[in-house]
C-alpha cells in the first residue's frame, strides 16, 4: 500500500521521497523562538505560534504515528511556491484517508499559504479545512529532519541557489 502512495507523491511533483519513523522526530523550543522573534507571521495565521499546539503534546502527537512519510520539491522559485508543497501534502492525505489510513495527517514546511490573507490577522475564524500547522510551528527543525533522512539540505545563500521544500505525511 506505501508503494502506492510512493507513486502518487511523485505523480503530483515530489521530487523525492523518504519513509521515516515519525517516533524519531525532534521537537524544539528554539525552533519555536525563531518563530517568535524573527517571523513576521508569529500571531498572525492560525497554523503558526501560538495558534499551535504545545511541545509537549506535539511530542505526544508524533509518538502515536509509526509511518511518515517525508517529501522534497526541488525548483521552487519563491516562497510562494510553499503553497505547492501544501497542495500536495494535502491531496496525499485526503488520498490516504480514503484508501483507510483514518489517522492521516499531513504537514508542510513554512506557513500557511492556502488564503491570500489569514483571517488571524483580523480575529476572524478560519474555517478552512485544510488548515494545518507548519513543521516549525511544531517546533521540528525542518534542516534536521531532511538531512537525518537522506535530503542534503543547506540554507540557501543566494537567489540563483536552488531553493527546496518539505512535507510530511503522518500514516499510522
Amino acid at each position: 500500500m506505501i508503494g502506492h502512495i510512493l507513486e502518487k507523491a511523485r505523480e503530483y511533483g515530489a521530487y523525492d521521497i523518504r519513509t521515516i519513523d515519525p517516533r524519531k522526530i525532534n521537537v524544539y523550543q528554539w525552533v519555536r523562538m525563531k518563530c517568535q522573534f524573527g517571523c513576521p507571521i508569529y500571531n498572525n495565521n492560525y497554523t503558526c505560534p501560538p495558534n499551535v499546539p504545545e511541545l509537549d503534546k506535539v511530542r505526544e502527537f508524533f509518538s502515536e504515528y509509526r509511518k511518515g512519510i517525508l517529501i522534497e520539491l526541488r525548483g521552487l522559485e519563491t516562497l510562494d511556491d510553499q503553497k505547492k508543497v501544501q497542495k500536495i501534502i494535502l491531496r496525499l492525505e485526503r488520498d490516504c484517508f480514503l484508501d483507510g489510513y483514518h489517522k492521516a495527517f499531513g504537514i508542510a514546511a513554512g506557513p500557511c499559504h492556502l488564503c491570500k490573507s489569514c483571517k488571524a490577522i483580523n480575529g476572524r475564524p478560519c474555517n478552512d479545512m485544510g488548515r494545518r500547522p507548519s513543521l516549525e510551528s511544531l517546533g521540528v527543525d525542518v534542516y534536521e529532519l531532511a538531512n537525518s533522512s537522506g535530503f542534503p539540505l543547506t540554507p540557501v545563500k543566494r537567489k540563483d541557489e536552488e531553493y527546496k521544500s518539505y512535507g510530511l505525511l503522518l500514516l499510522e
